[in-house]
């Protein structure tokens, strides 16, 4: 249940975590799409002669260029302008901020949906994939040590239960020697038989079981999340599909019974259908409508 929960925390912790920075540069990114169209990009925005290949120095003097033409104080109707070239020339000069819009650029930028609370991705990305890998398998290692460590701990327990029986034993491991064990004061006396060095429980039926540390079954490597999953998935799939031809089959065997039944039903229907068809033959019908019927021959 634990590390369910570690799984599902670390997921969406991939999913809808973003960085001011990376929100600044989405909001931009969005604004810039919704009025120019999908071919727009930052650097033709701020109408770079190199483009992608400016460098910082480049960017800050072609945008004092703009400032000349597009500053608010000249026209306020290019506030906002003004304000995205600004934006854009910001996050183009930091070296960090740059290479963020440069990875999105090329992988592609997440969606906006205020019902889903900011900004998703309709597809997953690669790193996202590698991201989703690393916790799957990080995960199926502390379930595989979780599973190790419980294992240990029964064994442990079973041995030291042993131990503590034979300490009763005042056969030295010589003969039979029966004790009445309660775990809690509110369980049931359970009887305890030491036999030759060996420890049994009498159950309520008389049977007798080994108490043995080997009971407890080895820990393989596919008993983790790793393998279990895929294997819970496909039992699923195969045995729904196993399921499904068996009710086929049994619905086609009670279709033929039914047939066969309807078909034996039928049967005085012929015989009667026969008989009819030989009193036919002893009819004549003229044109005029009348019925001629022969006589037998006596």
């Amino acid at each position: 249940m634990l590390v369910s929960g570690l799984v599902v925390a670390l997921l969406c912790a991939v999913v809808w975590c973003f960085t001011p920075s990376e929100v600044e540069i989405f909001e931009l990114h969005n604004a810039l799409i919704s009025k120019y169209g999908e071919e727009i990009d930052f650097y033709k925005f701020l109408k770079l002669p190199k483009l992608r290949d400016s460098t910082s120095k480049e960017i800050i003097k072609n945008f004092r260029k703009l400032s000349k033409k597009y500053h608010p104080d000249k026209n306020s109707k290019y506030k906002k302008l003004y304000s995205r070239l600004n934006i854009a020339t910001k996050i183009l000069t930091d070296d960090s901020s740059r290479k963020t819009y440069d990875y999105y650029l090329k992988h592609g930028f997440p969606d906006y949906d205020f019902r889903k609370g900011g900004f998703f991705f309709k597809r997953v990305q690669p790193k996202t994939w590698f991201l989703l890998l690393f916790v799957y398998i990080a995960a199926s290692v502390i379930h595989y040590v979780l599973l190790k460590i419980q294992a240990q701990g029964q064994r442990k327990r079973i041995e030291f239960f042993i131990h503590q029986s034979k300490e009763q034993d005042d056969t030295r491991g010589l003969g039979e020697k029966k004790l009445v064990f309660k775990q809690h004061d509110a369980d049931e006396p359970k009887t305890i038989l030491i036999r030759y060095g060996d420890v049994f429980v009498i159950e309520p039926t008389g049977e007798e079981s080994l108490i043995s540390p080997d009971s407890v079954p080895q820990v393989s490597i596919f008993d983790c999340l790793f393998f279990r999953i895929p294997k819970s998935i496909l039992k699923l799939i195969f045995g729904s599909s196993k399921k499904r031809d068996e009710q086929q089959v049994k619905q086609r065997s009670d279709a033929s019974e039914i047939k066969q039944a309807k078909n034996e039903v039928k049967e005085p229907k012929v015989i009667k259908q026969s008989q009819n068809n030989s009193k036919k033959e002893n009819q004549m019908i003229l044109p005029n409508g009348k019925i001629l019927k022969s006589r037998k021959k006596k």
